[in-house]
């Protein structure tokens, strides 16, 4: 998935924070779960530019610290709490602020887009503000210039935008082990954010009495169980090799595949009852069993994609909407639920 983004109500969100990284670790996949597991959070995106000897380049503050305060007054995402966040100028009073590209103040677009030269080509892109007053964020490899990454936001019904650092900076981890890094550079500091309710609010269901078929992701790995679906897919994304999957399961991802004609990525299928608690998944989530999946389809809300789903099963299974987190949770359990993460 080469682009996520999404909002969240501010009062779903138990913090954001900006995460410093001491140990000078380089931005790859494995260090950004690290990173993102020492802090608690449940995703990590790349944060403001910085300069050679990895000092911010623009207004930072930490936690009451000012660790950059230039001699000009600016819009950036600041906060003492999530309730309060938004973007404002600063300096400020506020405990966290973090200043870069001004794209969107105010619901109006900034024109001209003032920043660098060497920000202004077309490039992977980082955004953090404010739509509808949720927090918002677009993390994305798609390449694009900061007016053409300003005029994608704006159509989108951002209020405020600041764009981040981009290029090889620009990089993404969730909390199930899903995202990307940039170029392998060392960061200096990130934006992490964490949810009040992780991914808890699945309904508890019975154990399922559907057919459930048992690989070996080393032997089986690339079996395809459908037109577009392979065994690999389904498999814990603790590396073990046991992958359990429903057959139903994998119909009604196929139907969904072939409904939107477009790309579905599972985020999340088969976990080992160590993984679903190490994420913060439900005692009794159906992922344990191999009948369920986070799944999102290029080019799709996480509601248009439940919508679909639930006309596929209108009286069984589990559809959870995870708008905030861009995925729906798709499970294969006798009865209905429905909820929203």
């Amino acid at each position: 998935m080469s682009t996520r983004a999404g909002t969240v109500p501010l009062s779903d969100l138990q913090f954001i924070k900006i995460y410093f990284n001491r140990k000078r670790l380089r931005s790859t996949p494995a260090n950004l779960r690290k990173m993102l597991a020492e802090t608690g959070g449940d995703a990590i995106c790349n944060g403001s530019i910085f300069l050679r000897d990895l000092s911010p380049a623009c207004h930072l503050k930490a936690e009451g610290k000012v660790y950059k305060t230039p001699n000009y007054r600016a819009w950036a995402v600041s906060w003492n709490d999530p309730a309060d966040f938004g973007v404002k100028t600063v300096p400020n009073g506020d405990a966290n602020y973090m200043e870069c590209v001004h794209l969107i103040i105010g619901g109006k677009k900034i024109s001209p887009v003032t920043c660098g030269a060497d920000m202004r080509y077309r490039a992977p892109r980082t955004a953090i503000g404010t739509k509808d007053g949720r927090f918002a964020h677009y993390v994305s490899r798609e390449r694009h210039t900061p007016e053409q990454l300003r005029d994608l936001l704006s159509s989108s019904g951002w209020d405020n935008a600041i764009m981040m650092d981009g290029g090889g900076s620009t990089c993404f981890m969730d909390a199930a082990g899903e995202g990307f890094a940039g170029d392998g550079r060392v960061i200096p500091f990130f934006l992490v954010w964490k949810l009040k309710n992780e991914q808890t609010d699945e309904p508890k269901g019975d154990k399922p009495v559907v057919e459930i078929n048992a690989y070996s992701k080393a032997k089986d790995g690339g079996k395809k169980l459908s037109a577009n679906f392979t065994v690999k897919e389904f498999a814990c994304k603790d590396g073990s090799d046991a992958v359990l999957t429903a057959p139903r399961l994998v119909m009604v991802l196929q139907s969904i595949r072939s409904h939107f004609a477009a790309p579905v990525v599972i985020h999340s299928a088969y976990r080992t009852p160590q993984y679903n608690a190490k994420v913060g998944g439900a005692a009794h989530s159906q992922h344990c069993y191999g009948t369920a999946a986070d799944i999102s389809v290029k080019g799709q809300p996480p509601a248009a994609v439940a919508a679909y789903a639930r006309e596929l099963m209108p009286d069984w299974g589990g559809v959870g909407v995870y708008a905030g987190q861009g995925f729906t949770h798709i499970d294969v359990r006798e009865t209905r639920a429905d909820w929203t993460g």
